[in-house]
């Protein structure tokens, strides 16, 4: 068995016009959000062995402040091929991985929709569809390797937003 934690970087914000939008950083919303979700998969002891992230900064403080909460120390793979990426880049990303359990953080409008793409049955939750920043899918696969993987798939297990934390 394989296991996917999917997860939208959490909400960022423009405070510095000076940067582009691959400079984005997390606003305190979303600084307070990783940690609501951090501790939300220590609790259901969803704990990855490898890290798959945008090089974008939003992306990477988004692991790094989740990370704060589990402590462990996944393999990380920062890569260009998922910021604004398509669900077929983000496909191809999973079947590299590794070990039992990933962790993946990219962006919108391409991590959900292959949040929605990867599940048999995507849940019925009304924010899915629409995944939201810090949106959280953890999905089951009955594979023995990643690059097994394919679309409809996956066994959804969970989904959570940040908002439903507090």
């Amino acid at each position: 068995m394989k296991r996917l934690i999917l997860t939208r970087h959490a909400k960022s914000g423009w405070e510095n016009l000076e940067h582009t939008d691959f400079q984005r950083t997390l606003t305190d919303r979303g600084f307070e959000a990783c940690g609501l979700i951090g501790n939300w998969l220590l609790s259901k002891n969803y704990i990855p062995g490898e890290v798959f992230s945008s090089t974008a900064t939003r992306c990477i403080q988004t692991w790094e402040n989740i990370n704060t909460r589990l402590n462990c120390s996944a393999k990380i793979s920062y890569t260009n091929d998922l910021y604004h990426s398509s669900p077929n880049m983000i496909l191809n990303c999973l079947n590299s991985a590794s070990t039992d359990t990933v962790f993946l953080t990219a962006h919108n409008p391409g991590i959900g929709e292959f949040a929605e793409k990867i599940c048999e049955t995507p849940p019925s939750h009304y924010r899915f569809l629409g995944y939201p920043s810090g949106a959280t899918t953890v999905v089951d696969f009955n594979i023995s390797h990643w690059r097994d993987a394919k679309f409809s798939s996956g066994n959804l297990q969970d989904f959570i937003i940040p908002s439903e934390l507090k």
